[in-house]
C-alpha cells in the first residue's frame, strides 16, 4: 500500500517536471516537441547517458543540451548534420547507421530515444539499447501516436522486463522502461544492419536496406528523372564530364547516369544508412573515378559540378519548409560551375520555382507528370517568358 502510493507521488512529481521543463525553457521555433519532452527531462539524470539521434534532433542547439547536466553525454547519429552540430557543442559523437559495436556491454545509466519514423529502424534500436544499459538502468522513449509509440513501449516494457505507459502530454508521449531483465528475444527488425540485393530494384541490380527512404523500391520521381535525362543532356550542347548526385539515397540516380560516360561522379547524402549502401553499389556498378561522401545538402564539399542531379527530400505528406528547400537551392549554387546546369525533380505541389529565382538566372519546368516536374536550374539568361 505505502509502495503503491510513493510510486504514485513519483509519477505525480515526475510528470510536474516535465511540465515546468517544458513551459520554462523556450523551444526553438522548429523544434520536435518530442525531442524537447527528452531534452527536459536530461536535467534528472546522472551517471553515463547515451543520445540515440536522427533526423528528429536536427533542430536542436545542442549547446544548450550540454548546459542541463554536468554528467557524461554521448551521442550517436545516423545524421551527418546532427553529428557535426553535437561535436560542436563538445559531446562525444559518433557518426553511423546506428551500430552500437563502439559501446560495451552494460556501459550507460540512461539511453534516450525520440522513436524513429520507420519501424525497422526504431526496433534495432531498442534490440542494440538492452545489451548496452545496466541493470536496472532506464530506457526513456517518445513520439507521437501515429509514430506508433504506443506500441514502442509496450513490446520495449515485454524486453526488459518491467512494466511500464506512455503518458501523455499534449499530442506527444514520454515514457521510461527499467531494465529488469532482458529476454533472449528481440522485437522484427528486419535484419536492419544488412545489406541485401533486393528484388524490386532492377531485378535486384541494388543494394539496398532499412534506414534509407524508399529503401526497397526505385521512387517515381528518380525513374522519371532517369527516363528524360538522354534528351536533356542533348539539350546543352557540351556534354558534362563531372556529375553530383546531392541526396543520393542507395545511388540510383547516379549510377543510372553513369551510362552517359561522366568522367567524375560524386554522390552525397546525409544519412550514414544511404552513405553505406551508394559505397557498395559504386563498387559494384561504376567503372571510373568517383566519391561517396557524407554531407548535409552538399555543405563543405569543396567542388564544382558540371550538372548536379537531385531528388531531393521534399515528400508528399511531410512538412516542407521554405528554409528547407533554400538550403537545398543554396548549396547546389555554391556547387555548380558557372556553365554548369542542374536537374531537381520533385513533387508538383512542391513550390520550388519561385525560391530557386533567388538563386538561378534560370527557372525551367522542362516536363511534368501529374505528380512530378523537372526543374532546369541556370546562371545564364532566363529564357522563360
Amino acid at each position: 500500500m505505502v509502495k503503491d502510493i510513493l510510486a504514485a507521488c513519483s509519477f505525480v512529481i515526475a510528470k510536474r517536471s516535465l511540465r515546468e521543463g517544458i513551459n520554462a525553457m523556450a523551444s526553438p521555433a522548429d523544434s520536435d516537441r518530442c525531442v524537447r519532452l527528452l531534452i527536459n527531462h536530461l536535467s534528472s539524470l546522472k551517471g553515463s547517458i547515451l543520445i540515440v539521434a536522427d533526423e528528429n534532433w536536427s533542430d536542436e542547439d545542442w549547446s544548450s543540451v550540454t548546459k542541463l547536466t554536468n554528467y557524461n553525454i554521448n551521442v550517436l547519429t545516423n545524421r551527418w548534420n546532427v553529428f557535426l552540430n553535437a561535436k560542436a557543442a563538445g559531446l562525444d559523437s559518433l557518426f553511423n547507421d546506428f551500430n552500437f559495436s563502439h559501446y560495451s556491454s552494460e556501459q550507460f545509466d540512461s539511453v534516450i530515444y525520440r522513436v524513429s519514423k520507420e519501424r525497422a529502424t526504431t526496433y534495432h534500436v531498442i534490440n542494440q539499447v538492452v545489451r548496452i544499459l545496466k541493470s536496472r538502468a532506464e530506457l526513456y522513449l517518445s513520439g507521437k501516436k501515429n509514430d506508433g509509440i504506443k506500441n514502442y513501449v509496450k513490446q520495449s516494457s515485454t524486453l526488459f522486463g518491467h512494466r511500464s505507459q506512455a503518458k501523455k502530454f499534449g499530442s506527444d508521449y514520454f515514457a521510461s522502461i527499467l531494465k529488469n531483465n532482458s529476454l533472449n528475444s528481440s522485437l522484427p527488425d528486419k535484419s536492419y544492419a544488412k545489406l541485401r540485393r533486393v528484388q524490386t530494384l532492377n531485378q535486384g541490380k541494388y543494394l539496398s536496406k532499412p534506414g534509407i527512404f524508399g529503401w526497397d523500391k526505385i521512387d517515381r520521381g528518380s525513374a522519371f528523372l532517369i527516363e528524360n535525362l538522354p534528351d536533356f543532356i542533348k539539350t546543352l550542347g557540351v556534354s558534362p564530364k563531372t556529375v553530383l548526385d546531392l541526396g543520393c539515397g542507395y545511388g540510383y540516380i547516379a549510377c543510372e547516369a553513369s551510362n552517359h560516360d561522366f568522367q567524375y561522379i560524386m554522390a552525397t547524402d546525409n544519412n550514414a544508412a544511404a552513405i553505406t549502401a551508394c559505397k557498395k553499389n559504386f563498387e559494384r556498378l561504376l567503372k571510373g573515378n568517383y566519391d561517396v561522401v557524407a554531407s548535409d545538402a552538399g555543405g563543405m564539399i569543396n567542388k564544382s559540378f558540371d550538372l548536379i542531379l537531385c531528388n531531393p527530400p521534399f515528400h508528399q505528406g511531410f512538412s516542407v519548409k521554405p528554409s528547407f528547400i533554400s538550403k537545398f537551392l543554396s548549396s547546389t549554387s555554391n556547387l555548380l560551375s558557372q556553365s554548369g546546369c542542374a536537374i531537381f525533380v520533385v513533387n508538383k505541389f512542391i513550390p520550388i520555382d519561385q525560391i530557386a529565382l533567388q538563386y538561378f538566372n534560370e527557372v525551367k519546368v522542362m516536363k511534368s507528370t501529374e505528380s512530378f516536374k523537372l526543374i532546369k536550374l541556370k546562371f545564364g539568361k532566363s529564357d522563360i517568358k
